[in-house]
């Protein structure tokens, strides 16, 4: 038995044996030294920065230096949005609308599949119906156009709540609306106590 177990413990430590070790501690080094770290993510209700956003491959990040090497981090998903409505001649009441709608039909994932398919992208867009296309759908800023046309098209800005239950069915009275408006005023972030004391 003993016999066994020496000629055991020498065949697994020969050189065959010991290439494949070290090959696969080098695959190691190599993994942890290439792996980029995730996005710090920025919460928008309190505007903490630190955490990983859960939300899937959203942009909700922080505008925070980008790390020394990879790509640049995107500005939050709220200022991108105002960034939209300003090109539109709209102010901050509109980008926290589309914060709103875009928090209630995808949690702002780009990504999002929803209503069997048929519905795509941070709005949930059904983008064949209203023939736009999936990359647009699927981006921040086209969708967010796109999305403030469609409100427009129903009676946006003179009517915003209609207009906004539109977006997900003129008639339902679901609750849709009202959601978005105080989705919209929870996650805008609030100003900085000492921004505010310098103004």
């Amino acid at each position: 038995m003993q016999k066994l177990a020496k000629n055991l413990s020498t065949s697994l430590l020969s050189g065959d044996m010991r290439y494949w070790v070290f090959l696969g501690g080098l695959l190691t080094l190599a993994v942890r030294a290439f792996t980029v770290q995730p996005a710090v993510a920025q919460d928008l209700t309190s505007g903490a920065a630190g955490e990983i956003v859960a939300a899937g491959n959203a942009s909700v990040v922080s505008a925070a230096p980008a790390q020394p090497f990879g790509p640049a981090v995107p500005p939050p998903i709220h200022q991108v949005l105002l960034e939209v409505c300003q090109s539109r001649g709209y102010d901050e009441d509109c980008a926290r609308t589309l914060l709103g709608m875009a928090y209630k039909e995808s949690r702002f994932v780009a990504t999002a599949i929803g209503d069997n398919g048929k519905a795509r992208g941070y709005f949930q867009i059904h983008y064949k119906m209203h023939k736009v296309s999936l990359s647009c759908a699927e981006d921040l800023r086209c969708s967010a156009n796109w999305t403030i046309s469609y409100l427009e098209y129903n009676g946006y800005p003179k009517n915003p709540k209609y207009a906004i239950q539109c977006h997900n069915g003129c008639g339902a009275n679901n609750g849709y609306a009202a959601s978005v408006i105080r989705n919209g005023k929870l996650l805008w972030p609030k100003e900085d106590a000492q921004a505010v004391a310098m103004k």
